[in-house]
Formats: C-alpha cells, sequence, structure tokens
C-alpha cells in the first residue's frame, strides 16, 4: 500500500501571509489609488473559494473595485463573482505582472514551517500541490531548502480548485491512499473532487492553520501546524 502525503507550500510549509498579502495590498494601490483594500479583504476572498492564486485574488479586487461592488466580497463565500470572471479574465495578465514586481520585495518575510526530516520521518512518500507559478515555486524551495516533487499554478487546468494536480500525483507515485494538507476552502475543495472522482483510493484531506473549523467536514483531520498533523500520520491516522 503506498501511501502519499500531498502539501500545500503557503500556509502549511511556509509562514507566507504577510509576503503575499504586502505584495498585493501594493499592486491594487499601485493599480487602482484609493481603493479601500484590508488583510480582511485578502482574507475573504481566499474563504469565498476559486481564488487560491493570488494574480487572479487581485484582479478580483480590482474588477470589484472597479464596478463599485466591493461590499459584494462580504457575501461571496461560496458563490463567487460569475459575473465579473470575462473582466477578472482581462485584468489577470496585468495584475501578474504587477504582483509579482511586489513580491520580489516581500518575499524575504516568508519562514519554513518545517523540515525535510520531519517530513521523511513519516515514512510517507511526499508531494506538493500548489497554487504558485512555476517561478514563485522555486522561491519556495529557497526559503525551504528542499525540493520535492510538485504540480504547481503553470495551466488553467492544474490551478486549485480543480483537482488534476491531486490525480496527475496519486497516479504518479501510484498511490493507494492520498492525504492533502491544506488552509483554504480551495483546497477542500480540489480533495473532495478527486475522491469523486477517483473512489478506489483512500482521499483524506488535512485542514491545516486558522480556517480548519471552516474548511473541514467530519472525516478530515484538523491540525494547527503541519507539525501537528506529521504527529498524527506518524501514529497511524488517515
Amino acid at each position: 500500500m503506498t501511501r502519499l502525503l500531498v502539501l500545500d507550500i503557503d500556509g502549511v510549509m511556509v509562514e507566507a501571509d504577510r509576503s503575499f498579502m504586502e505584495a498585493v495590498a501594493r499592486a491594487l494601490a499601485e493599480l487602482a489609488p484609493g481603493i479601500t483594500w484590508t488583510d480582511d479583504h485578502f482574507r475573504m476572498f481566499k474563504r469565498v473559494g476559486g481564488f487560491n492564486n493570488d494574480f487572479r485574488l487581485t484582479a478580483g479586487g480590482l474588477a470589484l473595485h472597479q464596478a463599485g461592488q466591493m461590499d459584494r466580497l462580504w457575501s461571496g463565500e461560496g458563490v463567487g463573482f460569475p459575473d465579473l470572471e470575462a473582466r477578472m479574465l482581462e485584468l489577470e495578465p496585468l495584475c501578474q505582472e504587477v504582483v509579482q514586481a511586489h513580491y520580489a520585495d516581500t518575499r524575504h518575510l516568508e519562514t519554513p514551517l518545517i523540515s525535510l526530516t520531519e517530513l521523511e520521518a513519516t515514512g510517507l512518500d511526499l508531494a506538493i500541490y500548489t497554487g504558485r507559478p512555476p517561478e514563485e515555486l522555486v522561491m519556495a524551495f529557497e526559503v525551504l531548502g528542499f525540493e520535492l516533487p510538485a504540480v504547481c499554478d503553470s495551466e488553467p487546468a492544474l490551478r486549485k480548485p480543480r483537482p488534476d494536480g491531486l490525480l496527475l500525483l496519486a497516479d504518479r507515485f501510484g498511490a493507494s491512499a492520498v492525504v492533502f494538507a491544506g488552509d483554504t476552502r480551495d483546497d477542500a475543495t480540489a480533495l473532495r473532487a478527486a475522491r469523486a472522482q477517483r473512489p478506489e483510493i483512500a482521499w483524506t484531506f488535512a485542514a491545516i492553520g486558522p480556517e480548519r473549523e471552516r474548511i473541514a467536514v467530519e472525516g478530515d483531520l484538523q491540525a494547527e501546524r503541519l507539525r501537528e498533523l506529521l504527529g498524527m500520520l506518524s501514529g497511524g491516522n488517515a
């Protein structure tokens, strides 16, 4: 039986909240001077779902601002803004360019949350499914000081909450059981979609961090930090 532990990066393996919050805030201030934007806006987009990628998140904030509808954000959880989808797609390339320029100045705020030795001690196969694009995945490996097999946001089909990255990794490792550790609604949605498509694999979602009670359902694992989850897995859970 091959057991695979798949890990999200930001908020799970790397403390990256401040780096991306700052980069997005600076990008929006540049693109829309005078916009009302706080950390709570950033967090709410993550709760809405479908904004795991921060370029898309920035495009979403800019689209709502341009439409004069920023207040919609607070009622968008699980619903999103389908009427603004076309505009967000138009804005995303520009938002990516500006966010990445500011991220170059904020990435020094990131710190690792786990070591390779701790991960390997579980005895599980290890991989990553992240919303980072390829160039930012490389930066994450620099913060961590090690690399793992990874699927990143390199094409639309591999963007969470789509399950394709999880399915690809499960097949690559020949896994009969997969635990996916994530910290957002999109991570949870990706796992549940993978389970629906490949029910012969034992799928378990592990909700990590401050949003864990909001995104977990019965049968999921929950842990404040990845290190705590590793102890649970080493004890034979999942």
